[in-house]
């Protein structure tokens, strides 16, 4: 069969490809034809298949060729381009790339991959071969026809996340292609989705209060209850701790795996079990460590305690069993970190030192102002204004509350928690009418609100504690699982399908994470700053494989959207003690003030026993999950939405 003249480019002359009187030739035989080829020749094609360093070359009309080239790997299938044969010695076809003078263009090769399968070119099936290509699968129409079928299922989704999908072997609902998509667009963050769940939550109170106020009490109760369900954070343990007067006898607070506080009576209990539980600190305890706490607070329980017989069994409740159960599940879970804590770890490593050498850079900065408040997060008056925290101080002069309470109200020092504690008492107690205000004034909402959130994410500091993304996500999965159910329970009947169907979303949402998980390490950091809260992505780009054979070599990206830095991507690299970090930020104000401090933030990191680089750099474009994460190891600086030409 004679090669079309499309598809070759003559060699007359002494041009690049002139070809040598004494060039070697050779006829091969290729499907039903057979084709003439010479050293010196150029040809150009479409790429059908790339293995190694040998590539397949579709020359049209059926004929095609396998031959060796030393840079396969950058090109893809479905590419265009020509290539010199530049030897066919021992029955070998050696090629060398042509320039890039024959690409082909995605329109053109999708066009053309759907006209040799016979299939009609509509937008669904255009964007499935487009899909095919972006994910380095054949185009042939087998492969088409496959893609079709699977994404029929899904009529409602793009076919890019179907497919997608598909190839990392990942199982398709409709509730996790949906989930996929909201990963692969941005709209995943927890965070913002916290926003939208609380608002809902806002607006069923107006309407309870305003409509049925019947029900006002029983509601606002029950929502209390559920917010004040968690244990209080770090920082509000400790300012709990600060107001506690010198010589009061303070009792220890022990929780368990979910957060939840353990009776004294079950510790005692369990006195004999081998187990770890956290305080109010967040700090982790033996059970005997923990017993032993008790016994220095309280010569009750001291007493107590040295009465009890260790070889005694002792009856156990099964919420007590339980407990043994699940928090023995929970040490052996813990006994192998995984990459993901290894990466926090060296975080937590570096970051305790960088942190002071930032807060003195910011404090030299223009952005000083920006980064102050008198009010932790659990505190009224970080949810409250001034005024705000007036008006609602003068509505509990209504109520038996402690002017002490009352005063910390208009002050902002009390902690919403202990200010929702006590308006939990009081609703039963207030009638219809006043019932159904209290939930409808926008000063409760917005302390629900701000308890929620609070429960909800981390600050920096809590992060560094053992189990502290595994608890806040148990938490999240606890509540949300809650609040969908919420109305159904309190009131027989799911009303408000704004609220059930936003918290039903969340929980689709961290059900989705723990499947990308088995795929890849990507985690969200729902991160609670000093007066924000700011959403992050911590992504780490090491293979599985590749930790395995080598656990101290770490690569990862941390992605942070903050509203006074702006968006911020570091990518940070670990080889034993050896670490590296690039910054990206699309503010110039952040890159000056990075910039401007980048030795200081190196001594403090080198001081912590590691070597330390650090570049600053504009930001490109946002971390896109599939494509960059999965598909690439680059910085997130140099990452690129692969065009076609993966060499342009």
């Amino acid at each position: 069969m004679a090669i079309a003249g499309s598809n070759m480019i003559q060699n007359n002359g002494s041009g690049q490809g002139a070809v040598s009187q004494t060039s070697r030739s050779r006829t091969y035989r290729t499907g039903n034809t057979t084709l003439s080829l010479r050293e010196g020749q150029v040809l150009k094609g479409v790429v059908s298949d790339v293995h190694g360093s040998r590539i397949t070359l579709d020359l049209g009309e059926g004929a095609s060729f396998t031959g060796e080239l030393e840079d396969a790997s950058n090109y893809s299938i479905g590419q265009k381009a020509g290539f010199r044969v530049a030897s066919l010695e021992d029955n070998r076809i050696v090629l060398k790339a042509y320039g890039d003078n024959y690409l082909l263009g995605m329109d053109d090769t999708v066009d053309q991959a759907l006209e040799e399968a016979g299939l009609p070119k509509t937008d669904r099936n255009l964007d499935i071969v487009q899909s095919l290509l972006e994910n380095g699968r054949s185009i042939s129409k087998e492969s088409i026809m496959n893609a079709i079928r699977l994404t029929s299922k899904f009529p409602t989704s793009g076919v890019d996340a179907i497919i997608t999908m598909d190839r990392l072997g990942m199982s398709m609902t409709e509730n996790s292609v949906r989930q996929f998509e909201q990963y692969k667009n941005g709209s995943h963050q927890l965070l913002y989705k916290m926003d939208s769940l609380t608002d809902s939550i806002a607006e069923m109170l107006t309407s309870v209060g305003e409509k049925v106020p019947r029900l006002s009490a029983q509601v606002g109760t029950e929502l209390i209850r559920l917010a004040l369900s968690s244990a209080p954070s770090l920082e509000e343990a400790t300012l709990i701790h600060e107001k506690t007067l010198p010589g009061e006898a303070e009792i220890p607070t022990f929780f368990d795996a979910e957060g939840k506080p353990v009776p004294t009576e079950t510790l005692l209990k369990l006195s004999g079990e081998d187990m770890m539980l956290t305080d109010a600190e967040g700090k982790q305890f033996s059970l005997q460590d923990a017993l032993k706490a008790l016994a220095d607070a309280s010569p009750e329980i001291s007493e107590r305690l040295s009465e009890l017989d260790p070889d005694k069994n002792t009856e156990l409740t099964d919420e007590e069993a339980a407990l043994v159960t699940d928090t023995g599940e929970e040490a052996a879970q813990s006994s192998d970190p995984g990459a993901l804590s290894r990466m926090k770890n060296l975080f937590n490593n570096i970051t305790d030192s960088a942190a002071g050498a930032f807060r003195h850079a910011v404090a030299q900065s223009g952005m000083a102002e920006d980064f102050r408040t008198p009010f932790i997060h659990e505190q009224v008056g970080y949810s409250l204004s001034p005024e705000e925290r007036d008006s609602f101080s003068n509505l509990l002069k209504d109520y038996s509350v402690s002017e002490e309470l009352k005063k910390a109200v208009a002050d902002g020092t009390a902690t919403t928690r202990e200010l929702l504690g006590e308006l939990q008492k009081q609703l039963p107690k207030l009638s219809d009418e006043d019932a159904g205000k209290l939930i409808s004034n926008k000063s409760f909402q917005s302390l629900i609100k701000s308890q929620f959130m609070t429960n909800w994410t981390l600050s920096p500091e809590e992060m560094k504690e053992d189990g502290a993304m595994r608890r806040i996500y148990d938490k999240m999965n606890q509540q949300f699982g809650s609040l969908e159910h919420f109305s159904e329970t309190t009131l027989g009947k799911d009303l408000f399908t704004d609220l059930s169907g936003n918290a039903k979303d969340m929980n689709q949402n961290l059900d989705f994470m723990k499947a990308l998980n088995e795929t890849f390490q990507y985690m969200q950091l729902p991160i609670k700053l000093q007066n924000q809260n700011a959403h992050g992505d911590l992504y780490v780009m090491t293979r599985k494989e590749n930790l395995r054979k080598n656990p101290n070599k770490l690569k990862a990206v941390l992605h942070l959207e903050m509203d006074h830095l702006g968006t911020l991507d570091i990518h940070i690299t670990r080889e034993n003690t050896a670490v590296t970090a690039a910054f990206y930020t699309d503010r110039a104000d952040t890159e000056a003030l990075f910039s401007k401090n980048m030795e200081m933030l190196k001594d403090a990191i080198n001081e912590q026993g590691f070597a330390f680089q650090g570049t600053m750099n504009p930001k490109e474009k946002d971390v896109d999950i599939v494509k960059d994460f999965l598909a690439s190891e680059a910085p997130v600086g140099d990452m690129k939405r692969y065009s076609f030409d993966l060499r342009a």
